[in-house]
């Protein structure tokens, strides 16, 4: 599946989707982080079986609101 990008807060975040056997996997990056938040979304309810990439990016984007980010750090 297609690679999603979006914003929220100011930053910018790209989620890369993987199929498993037991659902999905979303990876969340933030640009300039070197850090990814892993979510793991299981076969069942929840999913809109006719938007199923719609239902896995509306919970990845309301997901990255509660993610507690590092901050970055100066050198």
């Amino acid at each position: 599946m297609e690679a999603h990008r979006f914003a929220c807060d100011g930053h910018f975040f790209e989620v890369r989707f993987e199929r498993t056997p037991e659902g999905w996997i979303g990876r969340i990056s933030r640009d300039g982080a070197a850090e990814v938040q892993v979510i793991a979304f299981p076969d069942g309810a929840g999913f809109d079986p006719d938007d199923v990439r719609g239902s896995l990016i509306a919970g990845c984007e309301a997901a990255v609101q509660r993610i507690r980010w590092p901050a970055p750090t100066h050198h």
